[in-house]
């Protein structure tokens, strides 16, 4: 794939990086700039743009780069990340390997294209293991920042970074805990308590001088909240901590004596900035939190990074297709477990619930993935579709929808041909909702759809019972549900429903009026 330039990156290589050798350190030394933010990201877990189906979309690195344009009108910029960056989990499924290692290696792309130069890694970049991350580190032009690996040779790395500007000089220290490690790659790292001796004394021999007020050291860790803290009460003469791991959303430094501790909310929703008057001293270093709104796309125009989330889910989407190929032949061998009641059987009995239902988001809810060309992606289906997974539904999206007798091939152009409209389902009337919901029942019947798990469901809110009818207590529906829905809304997806002041059991109850069927009498 092409590199892409653009404006950002024009302004980053202006600043005519050169690099000297101190001991063990990175120096770079740059032009005259009144100011510096240094701009952080931490906890990404593999995503490069918003998945299509949040009310208010946040992040992406089209989103980004429109950020980091308008921080550079007044600022130079040091990006870094902190980990748990390239994958969603710290375990990859064998059946999705080749589609996520694509992702992982196109995302250090993009992070490269937008400007990256520092990344200390977490526990989850190394989920396809320590020669996947090699061949990152051997690629990428942004350089992995750890100062405590064990075998040095193990990974192509520098241990800190000074970097000098004006009257003021950074000190960028990497710190990766072994303790947030499940499996063997712990041991590839000594504990910050047994390594910082060393690699204090040479920052010392770097120039470091923890007493000059235009000294800032500064610890890129990857060791949770907790170990920062620790961190901070035994260092107190460190300046900042930029941690990450266990996804604490601080919207303002935590403060121990004089060590700031940072975190950002996962996935690039927000971009941490902390901003350096380089001719003052660091007692006036303020911290900010951006909001990545979609509309920073547009600070950019063109921003060339849409093309690149443009080609990245196009391919994506064709290696998706041959994973599932793959699980569809493993999903043939449950093909005499009992199916899950769709809600066409529902129909039957329950008809003013059914009409109800179909003026609900829920029930064309899979057009949302269609319209985002992520119809193929089963982070995304589980949460659109009822069954995924279960043998009592279906395991790729290829058999989601089952026919009476042969397939019919233009089913999903036909289906495509039902929303291609809709900007936002939320935004659609409810009268809107239940024509396309009707229309494509009335699809299903004209070409003998026999099992359609699309959209989200009956059996999705009512749980998955194969008794019927149950009589439950309203109580117990109740939490039933509640369960069910938090496991999709979450605060990741719903982040609405848990804003400080609200409790999610009050948004939930605002929701469960919202998406409650008629009773039946």
């Amino acid at each position: 794939m092409k590199k892409i330039l653009f404006p950002l990156l024009i302004t980053l290589a202006s600043c005519s990086y050169f690099l000297d050798k101190v001991d063990q350190a990175q120096v770079t030394k740059s032009p005259v700039e009144k100011k510096l933010s240094l701009v952080f990201s931490h906890n990404l877990s593999g995503e490069t743009h918003p998945c299509g189906c949040r009310n208010f979309p946040l992040g992406g690195l089209p989103q980004v780069a429109g950020l980091f344009a308008k921080i550079s009108n007044d600022s130079e910029l040091l990006y870094v990340d902190t980990g748990d960056t390239l994958f969603p989990s710290s375990v990859v499924p064998m059946s999705m390997k080749d589609s996520l290692s694509f992702a992982a290696n196109n995302l250090a792309l993009g992070l490269e294209q937008i400007g990256l130069k520092y990344f200390v890694p977490g526990d989850q970049d190394f989920a396809m293991g320590l020669p996947f991350l090699q061949g990152i580190a051997n690629t990428r032009k942004f350089e992995f920042l750890i100062a405590n690996l064990k075998d040095k040779t193990s990974l192509k790395h520098t241990p800190f970074a000074v970097i000098k500007k004006n009257k003021s000089t950074l000190f960028l220290v990497g710190l990766v805990n072994p303790d947030v490690f499940n499996g063997p790659h712990a041991d590839l790292f000594m504990t910050p308590e047994a390594a910082l001796p060393d690699i204090l004394s040479n920052v010392t021999k770097a120039g470091y001088e923890k007493n000059n007020p235009f000294h800032r050291l500064i610890i890129l860790s990857h060791a949770g909240i907790d170990n920062d803290e620790k961190l901070a009460k035994d260092y107190p003469f460190i300046d900042w901590i930029i941690g990450a791991h266990s996804q604490s959303f601080l919207r303002y430094s935590r403060d121990e004596g004089n060590v700031k501790m940072v975190q950002t909310l996962s996935k690039n929703h927000y971009i941490g900035d902390i901003k350096i008057d380089l001719n003052s001293k660091k007692q006036t270093d303020t911290y900010e939190l951006h909001e990545v709104r979609d509309e920073l796309e547009f600070t950019l125009a063109p921003n060339p990074m849409r093309s690149f989330i443009d080609d990245h889910k196009t391919k994506m989407n064709d290696l998706q297709i041959k994973e599932q190929a793959k699980m569809g032949m493993a999903e043939a061998l449950h093909s005499d477990v009992p199916k899950f009641k769709t809600a066409s059987s529902c129909i039957q009995c329950h008809q003013a619930q059914t009409d109800f239902w179909q003026k609900t988001p829920h029930s064309i809810a899979y057009t949302t993935l269609i319209n985002v060309n992520e119809a193929n992606n089963l982070s995304c289906v589980g949460c659109h579709s009822l069954g995924l997974n279960d043998p009592r539904g279906f395991s790729s999206q290829k058999n989601m929808v089952s026919f009476k007798k042969k397939p019919a091939k233009a089913y999903w152009d036909e289906v495509k041909k039902l929303g291609t409209h809709i900007e936002s389902i939320r935004k659609l009337d409810e009268s809107e909702i239940q024509k396309i919901s009707v229309k494509w029942f009335s699809l299903d019947k004209k070409l003998g759809v026999k099992d359609n798990f699309s959209n989200v469901q009956c059996l999705n809110c009512h749980g998955i019972d194969e008794k019927h009818p149950v009589v439950k207590t309203d109580q117990k529906i109740k939490a039933e549900v509640k369960n069910k829905c938090l496991s999709c809304h979450s605060p990741d997806q719903s982040p609405e429903w848990y804003d400080s002041g609200i409790k999610v059991n009050q948004k939930f109850t605002e929701a469960y009026k919202k998406v409650s069927c008629p009773s039946i009498q």
